[in-house]
Parts: structure tokens; C-alpha cells; sequence
């Protein structure tokens, strides 16, 4: 799946800022400011997801997704409105096949995992050893059927340990996988975040994340 994503949205401000914000976390996105385009885009690129203003010049959201609705269903489509968030409206946007109808303001991290949930299939993460078998799903952590929740950057960082497994990787790094930003005030959360693994994982005796000071940190397993 190519992960992109169509924005119908009129306010230059709010358009600008979620494309911006969408790209900075990995999506390819195409904003339009009025209905037509959005519908013009939509068939000749056939996105993952559409965001969906309401209120649009020309032809309004509604209208488009009754439009698109006629030859897909299966495209997940948001509609979003600072206004037209009556019962009557709301109820026409889910008949029409909405997947959620949101008010403005709306903040840009929720609508992303939303998004991310809708364009990206749930992915377990497996990893077998030779005393071993570890699998990662939805944040809920299984080694040889011992199962633990993770909270969600716990798990981003085990998965990335894992798959970096036995050598050591550095802060920077790990905090741009993290947080898509190695800003030094993140140090302290990734420090708080590695120490709760490492208390997660104490159980398990071949398993280490090690410290080597000027370097960073890695994950180990004896075999």
C-alpha cells in the first residue's frame, strides 16, 4: 500500500498544516481546496484515504462522497466540519459511508492514528531464538507464551531493538525512530523508556539491553 493520502480541505492554514504534518510522519499526500479537484485527484489517482471537508466551494463534501460512493466503497473516507456537526448532518455523512465525522478543531496527532489505523494492516512482529520465541501484536508483547502489554513507545522500541538485535545503536538514532526528532530534550523520556523495558523484560534472562557509553544502546540475546 502506497500510504497516500488526499486532504479536501478550503482553510489554507489547517490544509497546510496537516500536510505538513502527515508528511513528517511518512505519508505522501495531495491536498486540493475545493470539491472538484478533490474529486478530479480521487479518479485519477485513486488515494488510500480521503480527509474530507464539509463545507467546500463548488460542490460540498457531502456531494463528494456521495460522488465517490457510487463506484467505491471500500476507501476509507473522514469527514470533518467546524459547522455542520448537527444530527442531521452527521447521520447523512455515516449514511453515505463515512467512516467517522469529526468537529474542527481537530488536532493533527489524533486524525494521523486514525489514519495510520485505516491505511495499515495490524503487523506482528515475530522473532524466533534458539531458547526464544517472541512476537509483538497491537502493543501486547509474547515471549515463549508469557504475554505482557506494552505501552506503545515500549513497543516501537523493543520492535526496533529486535530488528537491530545484538548491536548497538546510537541515542540519535533511536530517538528519530522514536520521535522523529533527536532533540536533547528527549533523552530523558528515552532514558525512563529504556529503564521500564529493561524491568519488562528482567524475567527473561537472555535477554539484556546494554549501555555503552558514547555509543548508545542495544538489545541482546544469548543463544
Amino acid at each position: 500500500m502506497s500510504n497516500e493520502i488526499l486532504i479536501v480541505e478550503d482553510d489554507l492554514l489547517l490544509g497546510d498544516t496537516l500536510k505538513d504534518f502527515f508528511e513528517c510522519n511518512g505519508l505522501s499526500v495531495h491536498w486540493t481546496k475545493d470539491g472538484e479537484a478533490g474529486l478530479k485527484y480521487y479518479t485519477e489517482n485513486h488515494p488510500d484515504l480521503i480527509l474530507l471537508d464539509v463545507i467546500l466551494p463548488g460542490i460540498n463534501g457531502l456531494e463528494v462522497i456521495a460522488e465517490i460512493r457510487k463506484t467505491n466503497t471500500i476507501i476509507p473516507i473522514i469527514l470533518m466540519t467546524g459547522t455542520e456537526f448537527d444530527e442531521k448532518s452527521q447521520i447523512k455523512g455515516y449514511q453515505l459511508g463515512a467512516v467517522n465525522y469529526l468537529k474542527k478543531p481537530i488536532l493533527p496527532q489524533v486524525i494521523l492514528a486514525q489514519i495510520l489505523n485505516l491505511i495499515q494492516p495490524t503487523t506482528v512482529n515475530k522473532y524466533s531464538f534458539k531458547n526464544l520465541e517472541i512476537s509483538i501484536n497491537n502493543q501486547l508483547l509474547s515471549i515463549n507464551n508469557v504475554e505482557i502489554q506494552l505501552r506503545e513507545k515500549e513497543e516501537q522500541l523493543l520492535v526496533f531493538f529486535l530488528n537491530n538485535c545484538n548491536r548497538i545503536q546510537s541515542r540519535n538514532d533511536i530517538l528519530f525512530c522514536l520521535w522523529k526528532e533527536n532533540l536533547p530534550n528527549r533523552n530523558n523520556q528515552l532514558d525512563s523508556l529504556i529503564s521500564r523495558l529493561k524491568k519488562t523484560l528482567k524475567p527473561f534472562h537472555e535477554i539484556s539491553i546494554k549501555k555503552i557509553y558514547g555509543m548508545g544502546y542495544g538489545l541482546f540475546v544469548e543463544e
